[in-house]
C-alpha cells in the first residue's frame, strides 16, 4: 500500500475526528449497511459522535441490526461534522449525500474493497483483495484502542456473510472465514443472523420474484441469462428497489450459464443492470463499457435504451468475452 492508501492513515483520521458523518452507496446492501453500523459502534465506544446517513434507508431484511434505527435519510443528515466517512463506495458520486454534505468535514475517509477505487479521500484504506468492506472495517477497529462489541461484531459478520454469498462466491478467502470465526467468538449466532437476513421475506417480494422469473431469457449459446424488473411489477406487488436484492443470482444459477443479468427499470428508457459471473467472465469490464464498474464477478451499470436491445447487447458482450477467454486458452495450450 502507498501513503495515500494505508490503514495507519485512516486510523489517524478516525482518532483525530470527533464528529462523524458515516455513509455508503445508494441502494445499500448487507456489506454497506453492516460496515456503516460496525464503524459507528466502534467510534461510539471511543466517545465519538456519529451520524449514519443513507440515501435509500435500510433494507427491511437488515433493519434488525443493532444501531440500524439510528440511520437517517441522507437529505436530513447533520452537516456539523469534522470527518465524513464513505464505506463500500467505489465512486464518490454513488452516495445519496449532497456535495455540501460530502465536503462538510476537514477529512474525507474512504474505506472500500472495489477495484478501481480512485482513492478520493484525504485518508484511504482500499483493498480489492478483501472479501467485503466489513472485513476492512474489522481491521480498522482492531487498530483502534477500543473493544469490538457484540453490535459491531454482528454488523461485520453480516457484511461478510452477504458479500460472499453465504461463503459461496469466489471472493471467499481464508481471511474471510477467519474474520467470520472471530465474530462468532464475540457472541454472534450465525444461524440467527442467516435467518434474519434471508428468511424474513414479505409476500410481496416472492410475488415480485415470480413475475421476474417469467422474464428469464437465455443468450443464443445459453451462456448468459437475463431477467427484467419493471416499475409496473413494483406497483403490482407493492414492493420497491430493496426487494430485488439477490434476484440476479437466480439467473446466474442456471445450469451452463456463466453470467446472470438483471435489468431494473429506473425510468422510461433507463435501466440499472446487475451482472454476476461464475468466474470465467470479468463482468466489471462489461460494466465499464456503460460507465459502471464493480468486481470481476459482480458489477453494475446504468444503461439507456429498450430492454430487448440492451439484453441482446449484454448477451453479445458476454459471449465475446467467453470467445476471448477460449482463444487465450488455445494460444496458451
Amino acid at each position: 500500500m502507498t501513503p495515500r492508501n494505508s490503514l495507519p492513515g485512516v486510523r489517524r483520521a478516525l482518532l483525530e475526528g470527533e464528529r462523524f458523518l458515516i455513509t455508503s452507496h445508494r441502494n445499500p446492501d448487507g456489506d454497506a449497511v453492516g460496515s456503516c453500523l460496525a464503524l459507528a459502534a466502534g467510534l461510539a465506544e471511543l466517545g465519538k459522535s456519529c451520524v449514519i446517513a443513507s440515501g435509500d434507508g435500510v433494507p427491511m431484511n437488515l433493519a434488525w441490526l443493532p444501531l440500524a434505527e439510528q440511520v437517517q435519510p441522507a437529505a436530513n443528515a447533520d452537516h456539523g461534522c469534522d470527518t465524513v466517512v464513505l464505506l463500500d463506495c467505489g465512486a464518490i458520486d454513488r452516495t445519496g449525500l449532497s456535495p455540501e454534505a460530502l465536503h462538510a468535514g476537514r477529512a474525507l475517509v474512504n474505506i472500500d474493497h472495489h477495484p478501481g477505487n480512485p482513492l478520493f479521500g484525504t485518508a484511504n484504506w482500499v483493498d480489492p483483495g478483501a472479501c467485503a468492506t466489513a472485513e476492512l472495517v474489522y481491521q480498522v477497529l482492531q487498530s483502534l484502542p477500543t473493544p469490538i462489541g457484540y453490535a459491531a461484531a454482528t454488523a461485520i459478520y453480516t457484511g461478510i456473510l452477504t458479500d460472499t454469498g453465504c461463503f459461496r462466491f469466489s471472493n471467499t478467502s481464508a481471511r474471510a472465514f477467519q474474520s467470520a470465526a472471530e465474530m462468532l467468538a464475540k457472541g454472534v449466532d450465525p444461524s440467527w443472523v442467516a435467518q434474519m437476513v434471508f428468511d424474513q421475506q414479505p409476500i410481496g417480494r416472492l410475488r415480485l420474484l415470480s413475475l421476474v422469473l417469467e422474464t428469464l431469457e437465455l443468450s443464443p449459446r445459453d451462456k448468459a441469462a437475463a431477467a427484467l424488473v419493471t416499475r409496473e411489477m413494483f406497483r403490482r406487488t407493492h414492493t420497491g428497489v430493496e426487494d430485488v436484492e439477490g434476484f440476479v443470482n437466480h439467473a446466474r444459477s442456471l445450469c451452463g450459464v456463466e453470467v446472470g443479468l438483471l435489468l431494473r427499470e429506473e425510468a422510461p428508457g433507463r435501466y440499472r443492470v446487475a451482472l454476476r459471473s461464475k468466474g470465467r467472465v470479468d463482468v466489471s469490464a462489461i460494466a465499464r463499457l456503460y460507465g459502471g464498474g464493480g468486481h470481476h464477478n459482480a458489477a453494475g451499470a446504468t444503461l439507456e435504451g429498450a430492454p430487448e436491445t440492451l439484453r441482446h447487447e449484454l448477451f453479445a458482450h458476454v459471449e465475446e468475452a467467453l470467445d476471448r477467454e477460449l482463444l487465450g486458452q488455445r494460444k496458451a495450450g
